[in-house]
């Protein structure tokens, strides 16, 4: 279904808004990873991810970020890794309704390579395999996300392909600068592109730190650069840190619609939304998607 929906030149796909925004508005401890609510509470994960669907998702993605080996290492549960995975899988099948598809979303290991860390890519490639084994049955597609280094992005690649034919998404994660946009590893979003498109994805995706209006400039940057698919889920604009430590989003909810609308004009083929972004939002650029087709 996805491939005929990436050939459907009228079709704009909705993914889901943001994850870990909505688990901190149910008084979920920061610092706590959200994936261990796969298992926890999983009543608070289907809630989530039935309400994007029922918001009008084409697709939305499992709470499966932070559930790499090498990420539940760090927070020393690395031996729940199965379970997570699992649980996460099986929240999102209970709320996917026909005709809707599931995501199997893969986030960064939090294990930079030297000099920063000491990740190598056969650890990254194992630790992202081990994840994928988990996550293979009973998704439909791949979303690798908010990766800020190309070569964690190739090794999670190399892992999500060893284990599964399925397609991918992939998205990098850029800030802009003076002189366009790049990664916070230094690399620009031209040599991001070209490098997804060696890898042969089937969609170049760009997600999270930006907010909607910088997420704008970047899509204008972008297009030019590939003839593939492309997948935009910017954040709600920028955050502030309220008295308990929890990071806000403060965007109307229109002035995001307004941007996603001008990035589906810009050639935009997947829009939906990171950090910040709710059910609320995803029903509204789902109105603004209905109207353009219509």
């Amino acid at each position: 279904m996805f491939h005929d929906w990436l050939n459907d030149n009228s079709k704009i796909i909705l993914f889901d808004g943001g994850m870990g925004s909505e688990v901190f508005k149910r008084g979920i401890v920061p610092g706590k990873l959200p994936d261990t609510l796969n298992i926890e509470h999983p009543d608070i994960i289907f809630e989530i991810h039935k309400a994007y669907y029922d918001a009008g998702a084409d697709m939305c993605q499992s709470n499966t970020f932070g559930s790499s080996f090498i990420n539940l290492k760090n927070y020393k549960i690395e031996d729940r890794i199965r379970e997570l995975n699992l649980g996460g899988l099986e929240n999102i099948k209970e709320a996917c309704p026909p005709n809707r598809l599931i995501v199997a979303d893969i986030g960064p290991s939090g294990e930079f390579r030297p000099p920063v860390g000491k990740a190598s890519p056969d650890q990254w490639i194992s630790s992202f395999e081990k994840q994928a084994t988990f996550l293979e049955d009973g998704v439909d597609l791949w979303h690798i996300e908010t990766m800020s280094d190309i070569e964690e992005m190739k090794a999670a690649l190399e892992a999500v392909n060893n284990i599964s034919k399925k397609p991918i998404i992939s998205s990098m994660t850029y800030k802009k600068t003076k002189k366009g946009f790049y990664t916070i590893m230094g690399d620009s979003l031209e040599k991001c592109v070209q490098f997804q498109e060696d890898q042969q994805v089937d969609v170049i995706g760009a997600n999270c730190t930006l907010g909607s209006d910088e997420m704008v400039d970047l899509m204008k940057d972008l297009k030019p650069l590939t003839d593939k698919p492309i997948s935009i889920k910017p954040n709600a604009g920028q955050p502030r840190i309220d008295s308990n430590n929890v990071a806000v989003y403060d965007q109307p909810i229109m002035d995001f619609v307004n941007d996603i609308g001008e990035m589906i004009q810009l050639g935009a083929k997947i829009v939906g939304g990171c950090c910040g972004t709710s059910p609320a939002t995803i029903k509204e650029i789902r109105k603004l998607i209905d109207s353009l087709e219509n």
